[in-house]
Formats: structure tokens, sequence, C-alpha cells
């Protein structure tokens, strides 16, 4: 198995690490439940570790860059998760099925971070000639191409600080650049009756053959 880093000192380099990681971000969130109930605990212990796999699977897939966990490293985890916690492996198995479709995002990503994942992975390229082979704000607009898919009819966040964090860059030059990505209709205001103090929200309306085109992968 391809080592994975999941967070902070979460390295995974077998199966097993990958259940290890899974059980202790369950255990922390039955302890801040703190649910006082033996058999809501239960259900909820469970209801979590199949989430937790959900997240952790969809994490490695976009990590190694393939469409599903491997099946053969999902089976050890599996059954790993199974023996831990002692559950009937086919109870397991349909906690998994009720819990396939609830995780938002991938285990240890915020979504800003999964958008900067997809687009190194399928970028775009901006068509605009002032902006055409500008790469702060052809990555920004990616960004928020895939916030947009993720989110949905939903506003999207492009968090200034959290972008400038994410890309190395001044902070003034990311807002400059959204700023830009604004005025050549790429990114549009969700409300412009905006108000300071509150975190300003954003559409993706870019036309697909007006403003961008998918572009091949950058040559790792």
């Amino acid at each position: 198995m391809q080592p994975i880093s999941l967070g902070s000192e979460l390295i995974a380099s077998a199966p097993a690490d990958l259940v290890r990681i899974i059980l202790r971000a369950t255990d922390k969130q039955v302890s801040e439940r703190a649910i006082g109930d033996p058999a809501g605990r239960e259900d909820f212990v469970i209801s979590s570790d199949a989430l937790n796999y959900w997240r952790v699977a969809w994490r490695c897939s976009v990590e190694w860059e393939t469409p599903i966990l491997d099946p053969a490293i999902a089976t050890e985890v599996k059954v790993g998760i199974s023996t831990a916690r002692e559950y009937d492996p086919d109870d397991f198995e349909s906690a998994l099925q009720a819990t396939s479709a609830r995780a938002r995002l991938p285990f240890g990503w915020t979504s800003l971070e999964l958008a900067w994942q997809r687009t190194k992975r399928g970028p775009i390229r901006l068509l605009s000639p002032d902006l055409a082979n500008r790469k702060l704000p052809t990555n920004i607009a990616g960004i928020a191409y895939y916030l947009q898919l993720h989110q949905g009819e939903e506003p999207i966040l492009l968090p200034i600080d959290q972008l400038r964090s994410l890309l190395e860059q001044r902070k003034i030059v990311v807002s400059g650049a959204v700023q830009r990505l604004v005025e050549a209709g790429i990114v549009a205001y969700s409300n412009k009756n905006y108000h300071t103090g509150k975190a300003r929200e954003f559409r993706f309306v870019g036309i697909e053959g007006e403003h961008f085109e998918k572009a091949a992968p950058a040559s790792s």
C-alpha cells in the first residue's frame, strides 16, 4: 500500500494504519458527544465508524488518483474495524450501505482543500487575454469552479486568508486576483449588499468555451 499522510502525525502505510485512524476519529467524536444512553452510544459508534470509513476511502482515492479504494485494502480495513469493535461483519456492511452517500468531505480536508486537489488534477485554462496563463488567478478560478460543483446551487466562499495559506501567496495578491476574476465575469458576488463582519459569498459563473476551458494536468 502506498503510504499516505492523513494529517498531523497520521501516516498510514498499511490497512491496519487506516483502521487505527478511523477508530481514533470515531472515539474522539463519541467522547465529544458524551452520549449517556448505551443503545444510542452503540448506534453512534457504528454509524461513525462507517462514515469515517467512507471519508478515509474518499481521501485515499483522491490522493492515489483511483476511482475507488483498492478492493483488497477495503476488505482489510472493513475486517479490521469489525474485529476491533466486535461487529458482525454483515452488520457493519449494512452500516456502510446506509452511510455510503453521507460523507461530505474526504477525511482531514476542508472543502477548499478538496477543491485545490481537484484543481491540480483537473486544471482549467482561462481564456481572457488579461488572465490567460496567469498562474494565481487560474488556480483560484479552478478552486472556485470545483467549489461550485461541490456546493451545487449554494454560494461558495473564497476566504482570502485560507487561500493565501493554501497557495502560499501574499494576502493582498490573493485579494487582487479574486477581484480580477470578478471583473472578468468568472466569479460573481452572491450578494452585492455586502456588510463587513460576514464572510463574502460568491458564485462561479464562468462559461466553458467562453471564459475557460479544461486543460491537461501538469506533468509531475
